[in-house]
């Protein structure tokens, strides 16, 4: 975790992952925001957050988290364990519908996330080369359309929404991540990784 002091002569990029939900025992976007913590390219230091699968809990600790570290790139990493790639996201919508309680028991059913807000909202990283980093380290990648209905969704959606409110420049994104018995951890992290080697060649 990062430290005041740490955060003037670098850039950082945000990397968040998710706890385990419901029935599962583990999830690889956790695995993979703890290993990546402290990840260094050139002057980028990457910052590791595991949030909760709560939607206003979530959207919460993004915020300080934004509010605090003031990040060059945010990367999201979530779950989605019936794809068989990694998946970047090109839209984040306007919708909740749980189709099971998140962690807090908050259970939405076809709501908005934000009533006055647009129906959805594009990434800001570049999906294109999102996905050449990653199928540049051997591992099956897809572009996707749809970044679900869940607390990974809304977790965009209001990060996005706070980047238009605060005029912030910087790339935000989502990596959907497949089941680790569908890719291994190992190879999904060495993907991962060229994706933060991507972002951080870029300049402010």
């Amino acid at each position: 975790m990062w430290e005041a002091e740490d955060l003037v002569a670098e850039r950082r990029i945000l990397l968040t992952g998710f706890e385990p939900w419901a029935d599962l025992t583990a999830n690889p976007a956790q695995h993979l925001a703890e290993r990546l913590d402290g990840w260094r390219g050139g002057d980028v230091r990457t910052v590791g957050l595991v949030l909760p699968v709560a939607r206003d809990a979530a959207n919460a600790a993004v915020a300080a988290a934004l509010r605090d570290l003031r990040p060059a790139a945010i990367v999201h990493l979530g779950l989605a364990a019936g794809r068989p790639a990694l998946t970047v996201e090109r839209w984040a919508h306007n919708r909740a519908d749980f189709v099971v309680p998140d962690n807090a028991g908050a259970q939405p059913r076809d709501e908005p996330l934000r009533e006055d807000g647009r129906w959805r909202l594009p990434s800001r990283l570049s999906v294109a080369a999102a996905l050449d980093a990653l199928r540049a380290a051997g591992v099956p990648a897809d572009a996707s359309d749809s970044a679900g209905a869940f607390v990974c969704n809304a977790v965009l959606y209001g990060t996005l929404d706070w980047a238009s409110a605060h005029g912030y420049a910087g790339p935000v994104g989502f990596v959907h991540l497949p089941a680790a018995d569908t890719v291994p951890l190992a190879d999904q992290e060495r993907a991962i990784e060229r994706v933060l080697r991507l972002l951080a060649s870029a300049r402010e």
